[in-house]
């Protein structure tokens, strides 16, 4: 089922409201502008929010071979035990909990993402929004309905899922240590722990995938357990690096206009020399490289 994290490749607009056929049988279909989606997308995360709260008390004092599994209910009440509204962790630290806030730009309008931290990992590595990682996850919509899991370790190349969960993914440490087991799996120990829910913008916005119907914000429980830093064109230059203005989006980032963005193209300067043979001193980082000292490394200076 793990395809329906990935970026859909066509777009399937809905009409909400009614659309017309021209006489050149052209179908106009209107699209709920991010600005006034995201308010009522938020609206309804926080209502969610409010009403429902996790297992805390099951991390609080996890017993022997606890799954770490997260547990959305709407009792409050686990035995004797008085759960905190999920809302209540809003930006604050709670038993070691929180949820934090991080504000992601879609077409110039802010959408929150509220990343609910219970483990952060006490490895030493985040995996970057365009790195490999390795996780396990269920993702489900705000009526608890699971339309996608994998709920043993798979690597996912986080530049291909759609922008909430490579925002989030990447706030969490991987495990710090790893054992085989006597049967051949691995045992991860001290991994990120956590669950992310995200306004549709960030996820399918106008896009029916499956189950999950246009407009729909989403929660994707996660488990952190490794990273690889990916070199998309194998280049010499991490992908990272390729995002040259910051901004998460590797597909505007062009050097030399040929349509072909960084990250995918091997001669970013489209100069004769690919960039991997830009690496003059044979570090294996063309990044550092600058024959002609004006500031532009060789790779992206195309008279270098």
């Amino acid at each position: 089922m793990m395809s329906r994290i990935l970026k859909s490749t066509l777009l399937f607009f809905i009409l909400i409201g009614l659309f017309s056929c021209k006489d050149d049988d052209t179908v106009t279909i209107y699209v709920v502008p991010y600005a006034e989606q995201e308010p009522v997308d938020n609206a309804a995360i926080v209502e969610f929010l409010t009403n429902n709260y996790f297992n805390e008390e099951e991390f609080i004092a996890p017993v022997v071979n606890f799954s770490y599994d997260i547990e959305f209910s709407t009792d409050q009440m686990a035995g004797s035990y008085t759960r905190t509204p999920l809302i209540n962790y809003v930006n604050t630290v709670i038993n070691n909990f929180t949820i934090e806030t991080k504000t992601i730009i879609v077409s110039d309008v802010d959408h929150t993402l509220y990343i609910l931290k219970i483990v952060q990992g006490l490895g030493a590595e985040q995996p970057r929004f365009c790195d490999e990682a390795l996780l396990s996850y269920e993702g489900m919509t705000l009526g608890k309905d699971v339309f996608d899991n994998a709920l043993n370790p798979v690597k996912l190349d986080l530049s291909g899922t759609v922008k909430g969960f490579s925002e989030s993914v990447s706030e969490f440490n991987i495990a710090d240590n790893v054992g085989i087991v006597g049967d051949g799996t691995f045992d991860y120990q001290n991994f990120g722990v956590g669950a992310v829910f995200m306004p549709s913008g960030l996820g399918y916005y106008a896009s029916p995938v499956g189950s999950i119907a246009v407009y729909s914000p989403l929660i994707f429980k996660l488990k952190v357990y490794g990273a690889t830093e990916l070199d998309h064109d194998s280049d010499g230059v991490p992908t990272y690096i390729e995002d040259l203005n910051s901004d998460h989006d590797l597909n505007n980032d062009d050097s030399d206009l040929d349509g072909v963005p960084n990250y995918v193209d091997t001669n970013d300067d489209n100069d004769p020399i690919l960039t991997i043979n830009e690496d003059i001193d044979e570090d294996g980082d063309p990044t550092n490289d600058d024959t002609d000292g004006d500031g532009i490394p060789n790779y992206l200076d195309s008279d270098s």
